[in-house]
């Protein structure tokens, strides 16, 4: 009887297969793009001092307050404490600043 079932059943067509291939790709890029930021941000969080990361958010905090461009240099750029340490105190700064009254 199973057997039977089988035999009556219609094919996969062949979007539907490329359809799963094609999610199968997406979900596999994105499971890597996860992976590598996983592995980089605890690599650079074993490897930069607190106080490195302090100085950077001081850093980020002095050019919020007195409206500079948000800048950092490219090395900076590449490890994620340290940028994320910036532009938070970048924001907070930016927050604090007290603008001019009409």
């Amino acid at each position: 009887m199973q057997q039977e079932s089988h035999r009556n059943a219609k094919p996969v067509p062949l979007y539907t297969k490329i359809g799963w291939i094609a999610a199968w790709v997406v979900m596999s890029v994105l499971i890597l793009m996860i992976l590598r930021n996983c592995m980089t941000s605890v690599k650079y969080g074993s490897q930069t001092e607190i106080g490195t990361v302090d100085s950077y958010y001081q850093l980020g905090l002095k050019e919020g307050q007195l409206g500079k461009d948000f800048f950092l240099p490219g090395d900076v750029m590449n490890n994620p404490v340290l940028r994320k340490s910036y532009t938070k105190g970048y924001r907070e700064g930016m927050d604090a600043r007290k603008l001019p009254e009409k």
